[in-house]
């Protein structure tokens, strides 16, 4: 039975903590090279290294980030997800609900085009890092992998790890492993088949020292996130959401418990029938030998008296064929020989 950790959420007590320190509800950029672009609610701008830890490279959901050809950026969602996006590639962030104190993290980002690469540590039961694409799903819970989209072909590739990779109708679904790749295309068909050289060379090079927030960094984006009205929602956003989360994982075991319950209630009415059927087996059985013995017993006494009644016939057809004259004979010789006396 697969058992599933329960997060208990006190409200008050975590809302203290997240006053305290708060969970980054979205992405911060840690590094950048050549042009990229972000795009959010309050327009497109260009990014520059000097923005680096502000309020300008922090992305939440429904945000997006374009690179140039020649650029190249580093997101980090929490400690235990991070990201790098290559040359000529637009990602947009869809879902990032994230509390790293109680091992909570739902994060979708889409990949509209050109290549990401992914490094997660693994993530707990509740949790889910997805990366969508117009033609796929591919969805991980611990891994290194990299996610190409160049028109309209899709390609996961496995550095480490494992990854689910499906259709954009989920109705295919295929398990890709360490050094394998799997291609959706456009109608739907997941093919998985072993990376090539130049694959491996490339999901090497993209994801090589994929850079982490500092620590300063950090403290700089705590002091920042404070500020944003739209992190304030967002923190709730993800503690309802974890909390809904808890309840289809309570909901999930209670009902797992149930069908166990209802096997085992099957399991003993089903030996019960069985023990029945194997006792009536038996009985007959037991029955069917007593009537063989019975007919045998039977079978026996019929042909002894048979023979015995045979045996009488016998007797009396003897007795028939003796000749009376013969024996009147026997019986003046013998008297004739008592009277002539000793000779």
């Amino acid at each position: 039975m697969r058992s599933f950790p329960i997060f208990i959420i006190l409200g008050l007590a975590c809302l203290a903590a997240c006053k305290e320190k708060q969970d980054l509800q979205g992405a911060a950029i840690t590094a950048l090279r050549g042009e990229v672009r972000i795009t959010n609610k309050s327009g497109s701008r260009k990014l520059a290294p000097s923005a680096l830890y502000t309020k300008d490279a922090i992305l939440f959901p429904g945000d997006s980030i374009e690179t140039g050809k020649d650029g190249q950026a580093d997101l980090q969602f929490s400690k235990t997800v991070r990201l790098r996006i290559g040359p000529d590639s637009s990602l947009r962030i869809e879902t990032a609900r994230i509390l790293a104190g109680k091992n909570f993290q739902q994060i979708q980002v889409r990949l509209n085009g050109g290549r990401v690469f992914s490094q997660l540590e693994k993530l707990d039961a509740g949790s889910r890092f997805t990366v969508v694409t117009p033609t796929s799903v591919a969805a991980v819970r611990g891994t290194e992998f990299l996610v190409r989209e160049q028109r309209g072909k899709q390609e996961t590739l496995v550095r480490n790890g494992s990854v689910e990779v499906a259709d954009d109708t989920l109705s295919n679904l295929q398990i890709v492993e360490q050094d394998q790749k799997a291609e959706v295309s456009a109608n739907g068909e997941v093919t998985v088949k072993p990376q090539t050289d130049s694959d491996k060379k490339e999901c090497q090079d993209l994801g090589a020292d994929i850079a982490s927030i500092t620590e300063q960094g950090r403290n700089d984006i705590q002091s920042l996130i404070e500020q944003f009205q739209e992190q304030k929602i967002l923190i709730q956003q993800t503690l309802d959401e974890q909390k809904k989360s808890n309840e289809e994982i309570m909901q999930q075991q209670k009902d797992s418990n149930q069908e166990l319950m209802q096997q085992k209630r099957e399991q003993d009415r089903d030996l019960l029938r069985d023990q029945f059927q194997k006792d009536r087996q038996n009985m007959e059985e037991l029955q069917n030998q007593m009537r063989s013995d019975m007919d045998a017993s039977r079978d026996a006494n019929k042909e002894e008296q048979n023979k015995i009644t045979e045996q009488g016939r016998q007797d009396l057809d003897q007795m028939k064929h003796t000749s009376p004259s013969t024996s009147q004979d026997k019986t003046r010789e013998e008297l004739e020989k008592l009277r002539r006396g000793p000779q």
